[in-house]
């Protein structure tokens, strides 16, 4: 059984329970939900559709990339034996497309990091560590020569050079004696 919605009263049920609410407001909508169902052992399914639906709203949805770097199936130097998220599907394509955005709202795994949104997966651009986001278990590891590609695209970018030099080129840097 689905939600039922009364636009006349704006209440939201569940097999016949109330559970939410639709209130407008000055041309403003906003819902209310509070739902209690009996899961057992698959209760994440249904709650990860629903965290899924919220996603797809306008207000959930990543700030434009400011540079996107592409890498083959074959810059994968090792995959770990992990659970995915999962709303996880099999995708069958060329590569991997990361997504840097300047001011990323997290700084997870890492301060420089790339989304690949198709496949679940960001990419830390300091160690190589690709990591599932449903789950933030590191999956997989881009080989050393596809890291180093991906970083000096990233460095010839005036709007990441300077994460590069903060981030990879000083840190790798011998300290003093």
């Amino acid at each position: 059984m689905s939600l039922q919605f009364d636009p006349s009263t704006g209440k939201i049920t569940y097999k016949g329970k109330e559970i939410g609410e639709h209130i407008l407001k000055d041309g403003h909508s906003t819902v209310r939900l509070n739902i209690e169902y009996d899961g057992g052992d698959d209760w994440i399914v249904p709650l990860s559709w629903f965290a899924h639906g919220l996603s797809l709203l306008a207000e959930n949805q990543p700030a434009p990339a400011l540079l996107t770097v592409e890498t083959s199936e074959d810059s994968i130097a090792e995959e770990f034996e992990v659970v995915r998220y999962l709303t996880e599907k099999q995708v069958k394509r060329g590569g991997y497309i990361w997504k840097f955005h300047k001011s990323d709202a997290d700084d997870w795994p890492s301060p420089l990091h790339g989304h690949d949104y198709d496949k679940g997966l960001k990419l830390d651009a300091i160690t190589g560590g690709i990591y599932d986001v449903g789950t933030r278990e590191r999956c997989k590891t881009l080989k050393a020569g596809d890291l180093r590609s991906v970083q000096a695209e990233l460095r010839a970018s005036k709007d990441f050079e300077e994460a590069v030099a903060a981030l990879i080129d000083n840190a790798a840097a011998p300290g003093p004696s």
